[in-house]
Formats: structure tokens, C-alpha cells, sequence
């Protein structure tokens, strides 16, 4: 995609009004009603917005976003949804103070509001000015709260500013734009779907297309304009089903693009459709394990959740909320320059990769959610911990955004992974880091080791369930499937003691956050894995209709 040059100044406020003249002239041709409606309402509000006797905000920040998407499910060959989504929604901040000292980092967060979604312009001025003066009334109630509760407390020499500057950018990205033949793909579900019918053994199954593209807006008061365009598509499939014994197991498959054109063919998703089936119906005949604890393996795919559940949170630096207790990622913070990972790993942080070995990575931008530019940030080196990723909230050590601010809807940005990428400089192949396993599983005079394929995700600081396990044996290597496990409790200090790691990395993408996650599979000493103790529900009384049939 072409992109204009991207002019980066000083934020210096005697600047900004020919700056943001210049930058409206320029770009007058290319005309954008909601861009227009926010600078014009932004500058309005940045001169005259002021209660007698109160503070005159010092930032004044509109975010909006402009999307256009489409979703089309399907069951056993029929369509069980289609709609289509068509939003234009606004955050404001509207901070008053000073940048050491605002209303901000509160439970009190910014405004929002949903914007008209015709470029009616006074339509979409009057929701910014009606969502700006709430939220500048509330702005200033919470700075007056927030003085007087600081002047109760012990004064904290260490306590880090509320807001950090940066440089101004004005950024115009080409409109977003995204067709698909929704013909084409609604069929295509429908026939994806109803390959669910050759599976008799799966009782829910679903297919799902998504396709989505619109611009993000941002323009503050000390002078960035930014229109950043998106586009992405993804397909999802489902499945699960009943052991004999009423276990529920479910799996799926995620597909990630650009554009619906770069999605893999029907031929591909549908043979891996049947693999996903057949995968599910030999775990549920395979055994439940009561408990185990030794040497686990997790493959690539799964060490990429096992890296995103123990470790990517808390590689993002956060300050601590008023009247708060310490986060985990605020613990981490004490720990920069001390190891955290074996010696022989790297960890990165790049927004700015688009692809890695051919594999779209999602978590791809040019500029954060805050108008900073992306920029490759290394967190790991040696296993030592240098630094952490940070948005405009400075926390005790970290001062500066690192380009890394996201907002998943209102409320400000916080500090967020993009695109992490973790390595072992000694990382082995992966029939050599198989021998290391078993090795280790003899060593501990076991007679079989885990080896975890598939993983849940158990959410930040918990690891989820296994979806596909297997004992494999010592004595000669062959793996039987196993099921209903659960990982007991793991602390982030057990990833120091890893004992190897594979040399190919895996990407996992997760399209909700966006963020993608690349990492080779992964070695634990020792972990620990305990029968799930739940009651479950009794198989369906009559066969399915494709059984019955």
C-alpha cells in the first residue's frame, strides 16, 4: 500500500496552528467529512473549553474508528447467521493538569460515543461536542478528587509522571477499501460446513467467514492528524463432541488474511476440516491420566499459548492505578536486568513486521493507538530482562511510549504486544529436541513423558487446558493420546528453568486483540498435570441425523 511521507516535528505549541492549516489546505482535496468534523470540533474545544475558575485542559485527544464488516455462519451446510456491520464510534480524553499531574490513571476513564454514520457534519460535531463537555466536567471533578487524596498520602518521590510527550505525526493512509463476492463466500461456508455430515461422530459444528476494513482517526491538541486504514478477513471452524463417558471435547481451525483472496483454498480447509474431526474422535477414546509430573514438551503451536498465557502481559508496562495494588506486569518491571528466560534467548517485540515466513502476522501496524510510530523493541536478551513496551502512561522505570499503546475500544490505550517473537540461539532441530525429552524422562526414571500438541487459552497468568496430549513412552518412543488433564499452577520462574527449546518457530495470531505471538517448541523440566474433576452431562438420547440416515 502506498503511504504518504509521514512528517514528524516537534511538539511545540506556538506551531501547531499554522502546522494543522498547512496540513488542512494540503489534504482539502482529498475530502473526509469525520476528519474535518474532529479537527474542526478539536480546535473549538482546545480554545474556548474552560469553567469559570476551573483548569483549561492542557490535551485534548478525539480517537474515532470507521468500520464496515460482514460475518456469514453456517451449520451442516446451511447458513445460520449473516450480518453485516456498519459503525462509526468516538473516544475522547480530555486530560487537565499538567503532564506530571492530570486526572488520568483513575477508575474515572475517558468519553465515548457512537457517531452518525453519514458524513452529516454537523451531525457527527454535535456527538463530539456533547461527548467533550462530559467528559471535560468529569476531568475536572477527578483532578480536584485526586489532589486532595495524593495530599493524604505519603509523598511518593518515585511516583512517575501521568503522560509522557512524544512528537507530533500527520499521517494520511489511502482510504480502506475491501470487496468480496458475498455469494461466492456464503457458499463456500455452507459447503465447509456441511462437510461436518461425513463426521457422524461430532454432535456441533460451525463455520464462520468474517471480513472487515475501516480507517482509525486520531487528532490531539498538540497537533497529529492520523488516518490509519485496516483490512482483514478470517475463518473459523469448530467442532466438538462427547466421550463415552460425557466429556466434552472441541477443537478448531483459524484462518487469517488480508484479503479474502489469501485465504487457503476450500480443498485445503476442507481436508483440514477432516483432520480436525478424526484428531477429535481419537482423543475422546483415549484415556483420562489421573496425574503426572515430570518433563513436558509443547509443541511450537502450543508453546506460542504457553508464552502469550505466562509471559506477554506481563511484558507491558503499566502503571499503577491510584488507590491500586501492584499488577503482575508492575512486578516485572522490578525485575529488568535480571534473567527471566534460559541465557540463550531473544525476545522481541516488531509492530512493524508485516509477514513471517509467509504468514500474515495480525498484530502489524505503523502507528499505535496514540499516533506513536511502531518500532522494533528488544525485551530479552541473554534471558535478562531489559525493558518492558509502553504506551504515553509512564510507569516508575519506564518514561518513554515505545509505540505500543492500544485501546481495544473506549478508555485510553495501555501498553499491548503486537508482533513477539521469541528464539533460543541454541534451539535444536526437532528430532534432536525430542531426544532431550525423552533423555529427561529417563533421567527422572519415568515410564513416559507428556507431549502437549494443542493448547487452551487459559488467559493472562494461567495455562489453559491441553487440547491433544500424548504419553510417549521411554523404551521406544511410540505416543498414546490422552485426555481431561489440567496444568496445576505455574509461576513465571519456571520458564527460567527450561530445559531446551526447537529451532523452527510457529505463528499463532490472535484477530480479537490483534497480536500475533512466533515461538519454537519448548522443554519444561518439570511441570504438573491433574485430572479434571467435573460431572458430566449424559449422551444425547437419540443418534444424529446423519447417523440415522
Amino acid at each position: 500500500m502506498n503511504r504518504r511521507t509521514v512528517i514528524v516535528l516537534n511538539c511545540l505549541l506556538p506551531v501547531l496552528v499554522p502546522l494543522a492549516a498547512a496540513w488542512a489546505q494540503e489534504n482539502r482535496a482529498e475530502e473526509d467529512v469525520l476528519m474535518r468534523a474532529l479537527v474542526d470540533e478539536l480546535e473549538r474545544s482546545t480554545k474556548n473549553l474552560v469553567l469559570e475558575d476551573l483548569g483549561r485542559p492542557y490535551f485534548i485527544q478525539y480517537s474515532a474508528k470507521d468500520t464496515h464488516g460482514a460475518r456469514i455462519t453456517a451449520e451442516y451446510g446451511g447458513v445460520t447467521a449473516e450480518r453485516d456491520n456498519r459503525r462509526r464510534s468516538l473516544s475522547t480524553r480530555v486530560r487537565v493538569g499538567s503532564y506530571e499531574l492530570d486526572n488520568t490513571n483513575t477508575e474515572r476513564g475517558g468519553g465515548g460515543a457512537w457517531l452518525p454514520i453519514e458524513n452529516d457534519y454537523k451531525a457527527i460535531r454535535q456527538a463530539i461536542w456533547l461527548t467533550t463537555d462530559a467528559d471535560y466536567k468529569r476531568a475536572v471533578e477527578t483532578l480536584t478528587w485526586k489532589k486532595a487524596y495524593l495530599q493524604t498520602k505519603q509523598k511518593d518521590e518515585e511516583r512517575p509522571d501521568d503522560f509522557s510527550k512524544v512528537e507530533l505525526v500527520q499521517h494520511m493512509d489511502p482510504p480502506a477499501e475491501l470487496t468480496f463476492d458475498r455469494q461466492k463466500w456464503k457458499q463456500a461456508v455452507k459447503e465447509l460446513s456441511a462437510r461436518f455430515k461425513q463426521h457422524p461422530d461430532i454432535q456441533q459444528s460451525s463455520v464462520t467467514f468474517g471480513i472487515g476494513w475501516g480507517n482509525f482517526y486520531l487528532v490531539n491538541s498538540e497537533g497529529t492528524r492520523l488516518r490509519r486504514a485496516d483490512t482483514g478477513v478470517d475463518l473459523r471452524a469448530y467442532a466438538s463432541l462427547q466421550a463415552k463417558d460425557g466429556m466434552y471435547l472441541a477443537d478448531s481451525l483459524t484462518y487469517v488474511a488480508d484479503r479474502p483472496e489469501n485465504l487457503p483454498s476450500i480443498e485445503k480447509i476442507l481436508a483440514d476440516i477432516d483432520q480436525l474431526c478424526e484428531r477429535l474422535v481419537i482423543m475422546s477414546e483415549a484415556e483420562i491420566l489421573e496425574h503426572y509430573t515430570g518433563p513436558i514438551l509443547f509443541s511450537a503451536p502450543a508453546a506460542c499459548i504457553v508464552f502469550k498465557s505466562m509471559l506477554a502481559e506481563q511484558l507491558c508496562a503499566r502503571p499503577l492505578p491510584l488507590m491500586g495494588r501492584s499488577w503482575p506486569e508492575e512486578s516485572m518491571e522490578r525485575k529488568i536486568e535480571r534473567r527471566i528466560l534460559p541465557r540463550t534467548f531473544t525476545v522481541y517485540d516488531d509492530p512493524t513486521v508485516e509477514r513471517f515466513k509467509d504468514t500474515l502476522l495480525v498484530g502489524n501496524y505503523k502507528f499505535d493507538d496514540e499516533a506513536v510510530p511502531a518500532r522494533r523493541v528488544t525485551l530479552v536478551e541473554g534471558g535478562t530482562l531489559k525493558t518492558l513496551l509502553a504506551s504515553r502512561a509512564p510507569t516508575r522505570k519506564i518514561k518513554a511510549s515505545t509505540g505500543h499503546g492500544r485501546s481495544g475500544g473506549y478508555g485510553d490505550a495501555e501498553s499491548t504486544i503486537a508482533c513477539l517473537f521469541f528464539s533460543d540461539e541454541a534451539g535444536l532441530p526437532e528430532d534432536e529436541l525430542r531426544e532431550e525429552f525423552v533423555q529427561a524422562v529417563q533421567d527422572e526414571g519415568l515410564e513416559f513423558g507428556i507431549r502437549v500438541d494443542a493448547l487452551e487459552d487459559g488467559g493472562s497468568g494461567y495455562l489453559g487446558d491441553p487440547i491433544r496430549a500424548y504419553k510417549v513412552y521411554a523404551a521406544d518412543g511410540h505416543e498414546e493420546p490422552i485426555r481431561g488433564v489440567e496444568f496445576l499452577p505455574v509461576e513465571v520462574r519456571a520458564l527460567r528453568r527450561l530445559l531446551a527449546a526447537g529451532k523452527n518457530q510457529h505463528v499463532h495470531s490472535d484477530p480479537a486483540v490483534p497480536a500475533s505471538i512466533a515461538a519454537p517448541s519448548i522443554l519444561f523440566e518439570e511441570l504438573e498435570l491433574t485430572k479434571i474433576e467435573e460431572e458430566w452431562d449424559k449422551l444425547p438420547i437419540l443418534k444424529a441425523p446423519a447417523i440415522r440416515e
